[in-house]
C-alpha cells in the first residue's frame, strides 16, 4: 500500500489539520505530541472544584536576585531586620502562644468548608481584577505570569499580592458573597522602614460603607519581609518567642521583639486582631487577644507544603477573621483572656520616643523636657 492510500493516524490528521489551517507543522508545536491531544479540554477551572483546586495548588517559585545580600548560613541569624521601633508603654503585649494542630485543623477546615461544586462563573475578577491565578495539576490556569527574580522589596510585595492573596480573595468572594466588597489594599510605605518592612489588609472597601453600624469590621493584614531580611533562623526566633519585654527606656529591645513590636502597632492602628507574616518562601498565621495583650502564631508553613496549602492556610484564616459575617464549619476562635481590657480601638500616641530614631536621640532629660512642652 502507497503512503498516499495509508490511512491516517490521529497524529497525522492533527498534523494536516495544523499544516492546512496555520500553515505550521505539528512537531513545531511540540517534539512529542500528548498521547490525548483533546486532554486539555477535560481539564477544570478552579472555580468548578474548589475544594480540589486549594488542596492541589502549590505556590510557584520565588527566586531572589543575586544582587541581594547573601543568606547567612543555615541556623545562622542574619543581622539586617533593623525596624525603627523601641520600647513602648502604649504597647500592652504580654505573652505569645503557639498554636496546637494549625496544619491539620487548617486542612480539614478547607476540606470541609471549600465546595466540590462549581461556584461562580469565572477564575478571574472581571470587577475588581486579579484572580485565580496559582497553578495546580488537573487545572486551566493559565493567567499567572512569572514576577521575575526577586530583587527588593517592592518585587517580594508583587509575589505575595498578585499570586497568593490575589487568589484566595477571589475565592472568597465565590464561596462568600457576603464578602464581595472586601478587597486588597497595599499599607502605607511612607515610614522609615519602607525597604524592609511592608503590609497589605484584606478589608472591606470603605467606599462601600452606607451605614455607621458598619464603619469597623474585621479585617487581616499581611505583612512582608524579604527572605535575606526575615532570614529563616529570624522567623523561628518569631514564632519560639514567648514572652515580649514590659516598657523600659533604657533597654532596647531585640531584633525579633522590634518585629512584634512593629506588627501590634500597624494591628492596632488598623484595628485588625488578625495577620500573617511572609517572605513569600514561609508563612506564619497569627492573632490578637481582644484586649492585644496575648498573641497567637502557628508554626512557618513553607511555600511549598502540600499538606495544607498555603491557599488552604489563607483561606482558613480569612475566612476565620470574618466568622461573624460567613458563619462558617468549624472556625478557630481566639481565646479570650479573663480580666484582659477590651481596647478594639487603639491609637498609636505620639510621643518623643516614637518620632525621634535612637542615633538621634538627645539625653534623657531633653526628652522629658520635650514631653513637658507638649501642648
Amino acid at each position: 500500500m502507497s503512503s498516499s492510500s495509508r490511512p491516517r493516524s490521529n497524529t497525522d490528521w492533527i498534523a494536516a489539520a495544523l499544516e492546512e489551517t496555520f500553515n505550521l507543522p505539528f512537531r513545531q508545536f511540540s517534539a512529542q505530541p500528548p498521547t490525548n491531544p483533546f486532554s486539555l479540554a477535560r481539564k477544570k477551572f478552579a472555580h468548578q472544584d474548589l475544594r480540589r483546586y486549594a488542596n492541589e495548588a502549590i505556590l510557584p517559585k520565588m527566586d531572589i536576585s543575586s544582587s541581594v545580600p547573601p543568606l547567612p548560613p543555615p541556623g545562622h541569624r542574619g543581622h539586617l531586620n533593623r525596624l525603627l521601633i523601641e520600647s513602648e508603654m502604649y504597647r500592652e503585649l504580654d505573652t505569645l502562644y503557639a498554636i496546637d494542630d494549625f496544619e491539620k485543623t487548617a486542612q480539614e477546615f478547607a476540606m470541609l468548608n471549600l465546595p466540590a461544586i462549581r461556584k461562580g462563573d469565572s477564575d478571574i475578577d472581571h470587577e475588581k481584577g486579579g484572580g485565580i491565578v496559582v497553578p495546580a495539576p488537573g487545572f486551566q490556569i493559565s493567567s499567572f505570569v512569572p514576577i521575575g527574580k526577586s530583587s527588593d522589596i517592592t518585587r517580594v510585595l508583587r509575589w505575595v499580592i498578585e499570586c497568593p492573596l490575589a487568589t484566595v480573595s477571589h475565592m472568597m468572594h465565590l464561596v462568600y458573597p457576603q464578602t464581595v466588597d472586601y478587597t486588597l489594599q497595599p499599607g502605607s510605605d511612607e515610614d522609615g522602614d519602607r525597604e524592609i518592612f511592608r503590609w497589605a489588609m484584606w478589608s472591606r472597601d470603605e467606599s462601600t460603607i452606607t451605614e455607621a453600624q458598619d464603619t469597623w469590621s474585621e479585617s487581616v493584614l499581611v505583612f512582608v519581609q524579604p527572605p535575606w531580611i526575615l532570614t529563616p533562623a529570624d522567623f523561628e526566633a518569631f514564632v519560639n518567642l514567648r514572652t515580649f519585654p514590659p516598657f523600659s527606656a533604657r533597654k532596647p529591645l531585640k531584633s525579633t521583639e522590634r518585629l512584634w513590636g512593629k506588627i501590634w502597632d500597624v494591628c492596632a492602628q488598623k484595628r485588625s486582631h488578625w495577620f500573617v507574616l511572609t517572605t513569600y518562601w514561609g508563612w506564619v498565621f497569627g492573632a490578637f487577644s481582644p484586649g492585644r495583650s496575648r498573641a497567637f502564631t502557628s508554626e512557618i508553613i513553607p511555600f511549598d507544603l502540600k499538606g495544607p496549602t498555603v491557599i488552604q492556610c489563607l483561606f482558613f484564616w480569612f475566612t476565620c477573621a470574618i466568622a461573624g459575617l460567613v458563619h462558617p464549619h468549624g472556625a478557630w476562635a481566639v481565646p479570650e483572656v479573663s480580666g484582659e481590657r477590651q481596647n478594639h480601638n487603639v491609637l498609636r500616641p505620639c510621643t518623643y520616643r516614637s518620632i525621634c530614631r535612637k542615633r538621634k536621640r538627645l539625653k534623657e532629660r531633653d526628652a522629658l523636657l520635650a514631653l513637658a512642652l507638649k501642648p
